[in-house]
């Protein structure tokens, strides 16, 4: 055997003297490893915002809920204040067998004045929770809310207001009224 070649396999295959050149070394670029620094950074920033929206929706919620509650707490106040004037109040007949008109927006609004600051308090606080327009059922639930205390404000408002207010619907009263020079305020 000669010591220069060697056998492997069937063909005998000769040592050069000289080691062929190697091949270029893979040329790293740092452009590859920019993409990902980006793409994990996004994927660090996505988690984030997506932990921080988690946080600020459920913190909405609870606003939402303490809104609903306070409003839930204001009308049942209003409608046991009121509804004792309803539910207790017999109608008086007249002389000719007629029901007697009654005004009932007069006798409720001493009471109605004093649940009027209780339903004002839970339609501002309710005004004042804001929701992120992305989270949809919470905006759904937060202006059904408002749109109801403003409603209930307005009422109550309306029925304390009635106090003392003159009988305006009894032509006779009025006419009795029209002769003393009696202003109707």
């Amino acid at each position: 055997m000669d010591p220069e070649s060697e056998l492997l396999g069937d063909e005998p295959v000769r040592l050069l003297e000289e080691p062929p050149p190697a091949p270029p070394a893979p040329v790293r670029s740092h452009h590859h490893r920019g993409w990902w620094v980006v793409v994990v950074a996004l994927a660090v920033l996505a988690g984030t915002v997506g932990v921080a929206d988690a946080r600020a929706r459920s913190a909405e919620g609870k606003a939402v809920a303490r809104c609903e509650r306070h409003l839930r707490v204001a009308t049942g106040y209003t409608e046991q204040s009121l509804g004792l004037v309803t539910n207790y109040l017999q109608p008086t007949l007249t002389t000719n067998g007629r029901v007697q008109q009654l005004h009932l927006a007069d006798l409720m609004s001493e009471r109605a004045g004093t649940v009027l600051p209780r339903v004002q308090r839970a339609d501002r606080f309710c005004r004042a929770v804001t929701v992120r327009p992305w989270h949809f059922s919470l905006v759904t639930r937060q202006s059904a809310a408002t749109a109801y205390s403003a409603a209930l404000v307005t009422l109550v408002q309306t029925v304390a207001a009635q106090g003392h207010a003159p009988f305006r619907d009894d032509a006779t009263l009025q006419r009795l009224r029209d002769a003393v020079g009696v202003d109707g305020g």
